[in-house]
């Protein structure tokens, strides 16, 4: 293992593996920790009060809070698979009944992100394809690389609208933010700002930090260029930044998303199944090159997540040119949705076909995964 060994050698040792959470986020935890490279053996799912919840899932049974007495040791090694937002009320009541080794990997814990990362990994191997990690390529800088006068500007998207967080950044000092969706709004919180130059940051509720991005490409000529956001960054220092610019990898990307049973299904699970349609439309009309990987990327279990990538000048202006046109054809034909969430659709759907864009270069290009960090509010 190459992430979170000491987690996964816990959670081999223990007497009795326990998933807390009956939904989707449970679901995939237990499918990825049964999986390679880990084969752990889930001994129950837990719940706070059983009413609604299924009585068994995957052939497992379902045990509250209650029920469990007498049956789940009190040292069972309990994982909190659900949305952040549940973890504070869940390992509460956990500890009140008595359980003390609880460990956090809810949807957007780096945790959960690592245990990702080490499946992805195995697969990309069982396949005969490289798996490369930032650290493992870059992991001796020298002054040679440090004095490097080419640029790499990673920018953080920012929002007026952006929730109070309470860790210190200050690590990630040598980031640019940027403020999207600055054309919908009079306050001013960045000195970068989507709105200038040639934009499309009107679009931003529906394109979400994809204004930012194309702000990126349209004003930006850095010999890299990267976009992260204010909750979710790249795990890098300035001294890997400055180094990159000199070494042979092309594109940065985070650790890949897990779906079950399946990406397309997973979307059509969290939004409107025809705009997937619609996405696929696209590209068979105007890059059909591209449709065996979108064909791999819906019926396979991985994709990469929250646009978040750097790449090498070349290769970010040429996704970005491929890439608009797909959304536009699918922002003409899929129109505005009542619902605020799924209104970011083009954003959701972006996601996906950054993984198609890449698995199609995948053989020209040195790609290489570096951790993400989500901040809490």
């Amino acid at each position: 293992m190459y992430y979170a060994n000491n987690v996964v050698e816990d959670l081999k040792k223990s007497s009795q593996r326990i998933l807390f959470g009956t939904g989707l986020v449970a679901f995939e935890v237990a499918n990825c920790l049964m999986g390679k490279p880990y084969g752990l053996q889930i001994d129950g799912f837990m719940v706070s009060e059983q009413r609604e919840h299924p009585a068994q899932v995957m052939g497992i049974p379902v045990y509250d809070l209650m029920s469990a007495e007498g049956v789940i040791e009190k040292e069972a090694a309990v994982v909190v698979a659900t949305m952040e937002k549940h973890l504070p009320s869940i390992k509460e009541a956990l500890e009140v009944h008595g359980y003390r080794h609880i460990i956090p990997m809810t949807f957007e814990s780096d945790l959960w992100s690592l245990i990702q990362g080490n499946a992805y990994r195995e697969l990309r191997l069982l396949q005969g394809f490289p798996y490369r990690t930032l650290e493992e390529e870059l992991k001796k800088p020298t002054d040679a690389l440090k004095s490097s006068k080419k640029k790499v500007h990673i920018y953080t998207v920012r929002s007026h609208m952006d929730k109070p967080l309470m860790e210190d950044l200050s690590q990630y000092s040598w980031e640019i933010p940027i403020q999207a969706g600055a054309a919908l709004t009079d306050c001013r919180i960045c000195a970068v700002r989507d709105d200038t130059g040639e934009h499309i940051s009107y679009k931003n509720r529906q394109y979400c930090e994809l204004t930012a991005l194309y702000w990126i490409w349209k004003n930006d000529r850095a010999d890299y260029a990267g976009l992260c956001h204010y909750r979710r960054h790249f795990e890098l220092s300035e001294e890997i930044v400055r180094c990159l610019t000199d070494s042979d990898i092309d594109v940065v990307l985070t650790l890949p998303i897990l779906n079950f049973s399946s990406v397309r299904e997973v979307y059509r699970h969290d939004h409107v199944e025809e705009d997937w349609d619609r996405m696929l439309e696209a590209i068979r009309i105007l890059s059909p090159a591209y449709m065996p990987e979108a064909v791999e990327l819906q019926n396979g279990n991985f994709y990469y997540g929250y646009n978040m990538f750097i790449a090498r000048r070349r290769i970010f202006d040429d996704y970005c040119a491929w890439l608009f046109p797909l959304l536009e054809y699918c922002e003409d034909r899929c129109g505005q949705k009542a619902d605020k969430y799924q209104e970011r659709y083009i954003g959701f759907l972006a996601e996906r076909l950054l993984t198609v864009y890449m698995k199609h270069h995948e053989a020209g290009l040195k790609i290489v995964h570096a951790r993400k960090h989500f901040v809490r509010s």
